[in-house]
């Protein structure tokens, strides 16, 4: 009768193992976690990082952003800390990367810390400036080291691995988003309605009412900005208050993308706010004669008189429809 031991393959469960060998391969697993788990952890404690990414303008090209990390399992070789100027990260820092920091294998106490870097610190690894680099470049944060040749082999491997995750891009972004297009714009009272279509590169738009003023040669331009909106491209109406009736405004569109870089003005459009004086206003505006007290909603026989015009308009016009 077999014993139920013969012919163990791989594919058995474990329950099916005897209890010796379950053991075995339990501990032999728990040292595979260990020997091929090292990892690098990227994090930040603000607003820093951005959907894996962190982008500066030239504007900010000379500012530290600064990244946590934090490493855990047991280490094959030296951990290096850097910022890759060609996205690799399987490799040692080259000349034209920027170190940031060099855990040696000795080190076993030093399992976190905090990087410091610029646009201006990276763009210099390779001989260039804010002022000289142009077009966008990307860097990749990078945390590389060797691993373990196998699960059961200490012996490190000859070439480096990427440990750190998640990946993260650090963007030199000089280049302002797209021109948008004029908006279109109404009146309202005391104010406008601006409706803009938003570039592809932008992540918010700015919309501005300006004064329109006369030259001395006879031509209108454009004053001071006198209102002023700022929104997420996913809201596309926007609301410019405080402005007077009656008077015309020009009304321009800037597309800001995620570096913060401003596009160039949109064309102008120009709106003037209306007045808005509801029915009553209305009524009077077309002739009506009752000017206050109860008679302006019907105190009196012209009051009624008026309500009951409305009620036939009413009534006409939904026979119409």
């Amino acid at each position: 009768m077999p014993s139920g031991r013969e012919g163990i393959s791989c594919g058995l469960p474990l329950a099916s193992l005897g209890v010796p060998m379950r053991l075995t391969l339990v501990g032999l697993l728990l040292f595979a976690s260990t020997a091929l788990g090292q990892t690098v952890t990227f994090s930040d404690t603000g607003n820093v990082i951005q959907n894996d990414e962190i982008v500066v303008s030239p504007q900010s090209c000379t500012a530290d952003r600064t990244v946590t990390w934090t490493r855990a399992g047991a280490f094959c070789d030296t951990l290096f800390l850097w910022l890759s100027n060609d996205t690799s990260c399987t490799r040692e820092p080259a000349a034209a990367d920027l170190p940031l920091q060099d855990i040696p294998l000795s080190d076993t106490t030093t399992l976190k810390g905090t990087l410091t870097f610029s646009a201006a610190r990276a763009l210099a690894r390779s001989g260039a400036t804010c002022e000289s680099q142009t077009t966008t470049k990307s860097f990749r944060l990078c945390a590389s080291t060797k691993r373990r040749i196998s699960d059961f082999n200490t012996s490190c491997q000859d070439s480096l691995s990427s440990i750190g995750s998640p990946t993260i891009d650090f963007t030199y972004d000089p280049e302002p988003p797209s021109t948008p297009e004029a908006p279109s714009v109404s009146g309202l009272d005391g104010a406008l309605s601006a409706t803009v279509k938003a570039p592809s590169d932008a992540t918010r738009m700015v919309v501005e009412a300006l004064e329109l003023v006369q030259g001395e040669d006879g031509s209108v331009g454009t004053g001071k900005v006198v209102a002023s909106r700022e929104q997420v491209i996913a809201n596309t109406v926007f609301r410019l208050e405080g402005l007077e009736n009656g008077v015309e405004y020009a009304v321009r569109a800037i597309a800001i993308d995620g570096a913060a870089n401003r596009s160039e003005p949109s064309p102008i459009a120009t709106g003037t706010p209306i007045a808005s004086d509801g029915f009553y206003g209305g009524y009077l505006g077309a002739g009506g004669a009752e000017t206050g007290g109860c008679a302006a909603a019907g105190g009196g026989i012209t009051g009624y008189a008026m309500l009951a015009s409305l009620g036939v308009w009413l009534s006409s016009r939904r026979k119409r429809s």
